[in-house]
């Protein structure tokens, strides 16, 4: 009975380690976000600070990187991977945050100053949730992080929670991102 209780604990625990290293794998995906978004958000800013009028069209950079995560995915089926539960259930994850992300960003003119706050918390979920499966502290840490700005985020004015936004990218996406890749690269 001890015995059977030790394998199961140690296939869950090779599961957790597989998970953690495809993951870490797929920490493109977090740096790819991480950066373009920030990128916008920072070029948001300064454009509201030199008075631009279009000062929103700096985001349509994301749609290369839509297409950008298209041509990874697509990729990354074909080399044929086995798919773990906890991979299926992070990909659930993300999923139903970007289609929150969705709602939320079609909902921008009624949310208003609204907007990003709740794309910070959204964020955070995506985040915490991932690095509580996955047991990693940086993405946990970064998620909390992000519930925080979300906070001041609803309190300050709309050419500020770009700022916000670019901080909270950096903590919950890509100092986790370079974390995942550091710790990829150390264990092939």
């Amino acid at each position: 009975m001890e015995n059977n209780e030790k394998q199961h604990l140690e296939l869950i625990t090779e599961m957790i380690n597989i998970a953690r290293k495809e993951y870490s794998d797929d920490s493109f995906i977090f740096l790819l976000w991480g950066w373009s978004v920030c990128l916008a958000s920072l070029g948001e800013y300064a454009l509201l600070k030199l008075g631009t009028e279009y000062h929103s069209l700096v985001w349509l950079i994301l749609i290369p990187v839509v297409i950008i995560q298209i041509v990874y995915f697509a990729r990354q089926k074909k080399q044929e991977r086995v798919k773990t539960h906890m991979d299926k259930v992070i990909s659930y994850v993300w999923i139903s945050v970007g289609i929150s992300m969705g709602v939320v960003l079609s909902s921008g003119p009624v949310m208003q100053l609204s907007t990003y706050p709740v794309l910070i918390l959204l964020y955070g979920i995506g985040t915490f949730i991932s690095g509580g499966i996955l047991n990693l502290k940086s993405m946990k840490i970064g998620a909390i992080c992000c519930w925080v700005l979300a906070l001041v985020a609803i309190r300050v004015s709309f050419e500020y929670q770009q700022l916000i936004l670019s901080l909270s990218l950096i903590l919950s996406y890509i100092i986790p991102g370079h974390l995942l890749k550091n710790r990829y690269r150390q264990n092939v």
